[in-house]
């Protein structure tokens, strides 16, 4: 997927490794205001009306998980009478008549979850039907629903997936350490306890969490596979930001050692593959495409920090955000057919306002996709390209349907986040 970088702004990274050389506290660089622009903002659709009774954890975690993927107005379980929740059948007309055009029913029987979808325009019996282990009532709820949205979408859902980020202690001084968290807030996880900065998470095609961390001083790349950790990249100066290519075959990141912020390609030990930019300018926040053959990043070369996109051999790089004069840490649509176009960034407008935009690679199209307070940065697409989560300086990690819409906190604090591949 990709790699944000640390703040409020591309530069803030290459301030922050400036200062802890020279042992001073950060200042985050001011952005330009952007230029005004029309752009579209996301639209809305018509829910389905799901009715969840189950009743304990289980049918906590169906109803969250309903009300995060976007398609569901989830009815009050205080609203559904007695009758309909502890009958033993499938009342039909009951459930019609409080409105709801979909039922979920979940029952424990023989140490397992018994689930049933029940969609009013079928009939009385079950359009979908699926056993579970009961020993992992979350696990059994995110693939229950993960099936309920195939048999919608003709896709499934991405429940189980989980997110990285950053979490900042300031107490009794400054550390960050990286955790991740399932796309609907639980089973939270550390990946680094230390006192030192760790920034930068992106988490691989295969569950392997990239980040960047100052533990040996110098801002190494390390990744933490299979419970343990292992530094990639201990070039001098900046390893940063590395990115896992789809195939997890290279890393693509920022090495600033030759004394300016390139971009380059490594494998998985460290060995530098390649060079992709070679510019005065800064480069960094390499973002791969869904086939790999090209990367999206954010370039100083023409004045203030824009997204480019080039070749994955570093051919042909060519501005890709033409609006605006502040727009950083993109990410690109993992997604198939037209969200595979997409790259979502964060960009500063005329009223000081970061928000998220998507711009298509094709068209040139923008959307604006947040308009909230405070500050809303570093998108990250899920792996189906249907969803997005970004850090709001309000909110903390924010997961929204791929309009913007429907946004649901899942971390009240938390920076950087980057959203990894589906679970098993």
């Amino acid at each position: 997927m990709k790699r944000t970088l640390l703040g409020t702004s591309f530069l803030a990274t290459l301030l922050l490794a400036t200062s802890f050389y020279a042992g001073k506290q950060p200042a985050l660089a001011n952005a330009a205001p952007a230029a005004g622009s029309e752009v579209d903002l996301g639209g809305g659709f018509t829910l389905l009306r799901l009715a969840v009774p189950a009743d304990g954890r289980i049918g906590d975690i169906l109803r969250k998980n309903a009300l995060i993927s976007s398609g569901f107005e989830v009815i009050d379980r205080r609203s559904i009478p007695a009758a309909l929740i502890k009958a033993n059948d499938f009342d039909q007309k009951g459930w019609q008549d409080i409105g709801a055009q979909a039922v979920i029913l979940a029952d424990e029987v023989g140490g397992q979850f018994k689930f049933r979808l029940f969609d009013m325009g079928a009939g009385g019996k079950p359009v979908l039907s699926r056993g579970y282990a009961a020993n992992d009532p979350l696990k059994a709820a995110n693939r229950f629903m993960n099936d309920v949205i195939e048999h919608y979408t003709k896709i499934p859902g991405v429940f189980g997936s989980r997110i990285a980020f950053v979490r900042t202690n300031r107490t009794p001084t400054v550390t960050k350490n990286v955790f991740t968290i399932e796309m609907n807030g639980e089973s939270p996880a550390s990946i680094t306890n230390n006192r030192s900065l760790n920034i930068s998470p992106s988490i691989g095609p295969g569950g392997q969490v990239l980040f960047t961390s100052y533990a040996k001083r110098n801002p190494d790349l390390w990744m933490s596979s299979g419970g343990s950790l292992s530094r990639i990249s201990t070039q001098r100066g900046l390893n940063l930001g590395g990115v896992m290519s789809p195939d997890g075959s290279s890393i693509a990141l920022t090495l600033s050692k030759d004394g300016n912020s390139e971009i380059y390609l490594i494998d998985t030990g460290g060995t530098i593959k390649a060079r992709l930019t070679n510019n005065a300018a800064i480069d960094g926040s390499p973002t791969w495409s869904p086939g790999a053959n090209q990367l999206a990043f954010v370039s100083s070369r023409s004045g203030g920090p824009q997204v480019f996109r080039m070749g994955s051999n570093g051919a042909g790089a060519a501005r890709l955000s033409k609006q605006g004069s502040y727009n950083q840490t993109p990410d690109w649509n993992p997604g198939q057919g037209a969200r595979g176009n997409l790259v979502a960034y964060a960009g500063r407008d005329n009223s000081n306002r970061y928000d998220i935009f998507a711009i298509d690679v094709g068209s040139s199209k923008l959307t604006r996709l947040t308009q909230n307070p405070g500050r809303n940065l570093d998108p990250t697409w899920s792996p189906d390209g249907r969803m997005i989560a970004f850090q709001s300086t309000v909110g903390g990690i924010v997961v929204a349907n791929e309009k913007g819409n429907n946004q649901q906190v899942i971390a009240k604090a938390g920076t950087t986040p980057d959203w990894g591949p589906r679970s098993e």
